[in-house]
C-alpha cells in the first residue's frame, strides 16, 4: 500500500490530505472519508478514519482523508488559532457542516481528478457522517454511502427520506452523542435500501473495534 500526502484547493484555502492506494490495482474505485469534528478528536489520523484508510485501500480501494480548513495543516480565513477554535465552536454549537460539505466536494474533485474514476463511495464518521450523507445526496457518481454514528439526536436526518443509493449506519449502543432510541426514530425516516449495525459494549470512539467497523464498511461497498 502506497500513501501520499497531497494538497488540493477548496474555497481559495489549501487543504491536506493522504491519498491511499495499491500501485498493483487499475481503475481501483474510490473512497473519500469524512472526518469528525475537530474539537471532538476530528482529524485524518483519528483511529475510526485510519482504520478504514488502511482496509479500503488494502482491499483494493484508492482512499483519501483530509483535513477541513482550519485543521492540522488545512489552512483557514481565520488570522489565529484562538479564531479557529471559535468558529469551529460555532459550527458544532449551530450544526452547520456547509463549510466543511464545500471541503468534502473539494475532495471529492481531486480524488476523481487524480485517479480518474467516477465510482465513489463515501464513509463519514459522527459530523464527518452527516457531511458525507449531505455531499451524497446529489452526486449522482457517490454510489453507496456508510455512516458511523450518525448523531440522530441533533440533527434532523429527513434529507434522506427519498436517497435511494444504497446507506449504511453503524452505531454503538453507548454513543453519548446519540440514543438507540434517537436512533431507531432516524432511520424511519430514510428510505430504503438502508442497513442498521449496532456494535454492542461500545461507546462513541470504538477503542478496540476499529478493524471491526472498517470490515463492515468494506464488506457493504464490495456488495
Amino acid at each position: 500500500m502506497i500513501e501520499e500526502r497531497v494538497h488540493f484547493n477548496s474555497d481559495g484555502l489549501k487543504l491536506e490530505g493522504v491519498l491511499s492506494y495499491d500501485e498493483n490495482v487499475m481503475s481501483p474505485p474510490l473512497a473519500l472519508l469524512c472526518s469528525p469534528h475537530p474539537h471532538l478528536g476530528g482529524d485524518m489520523e483519528n483511529n475510526v478514519i485510519l482504520s478504514l484508510g488502511k482496509v479500503l485501500a488494502e482491499n483494493g480501494f484508492a482512499v483519501l482523508r483530509f483535513n477541513y480548513r482550519g485543521v492540522g495543516s488545512s489552512e483557514s480565513k481565520q488570522c489565529n488559532i484562538a479564531e479557529v477554535y471559535k468558529y469551529w465552536e460555532e459550527i458544532l454549537n449551530n450544526d452547520d457542516c456547509s463549510d466543511a460539505i464545500v471541503d468534502a466536494v473539494s475532495a471529492t474533485k481531486y480524488l476523481e481528478s487524480t485517479v480518474g474514476t467516477n465510482k465513489i463511495f463515501i464513509a463519514g464518521y459522527s459530523f464527518g457522517a452527516i457531511v458525507g450523507m449531505m455531499l451524497s445526496v446529489d452526486n449522482t457518481n457517490i454510489k453507496a454511502f456508510a455512516s458511523v454514528s450518525t448523531p440522530f439526536s441533533r440533527v434532523d436526518i429527513g434529507f434522506l427520506s427519498d436517497c435511494k443509493k444504497p446507506k449504511l449506519f453503524i452505531c454503538a449502543d453507548n454513543d453519548f452523542a446519540t440514543s438507540l432510541e434517537d436512533v431507531e426514530k432516524g432511520i424511519q425516516k430514510i428510505s430504503d435500501p438502508k442497513i442498521l449495525d449496532i456494535i454492542n459494549d461500545c461507546d462513541h470512539f470504538y477503542i478496540d473495534k476499529e478493524i471491526e467497523i472498517a470490515n463492515k464498511v468494506l464488506k457493504f461497498f464490495n456488495h
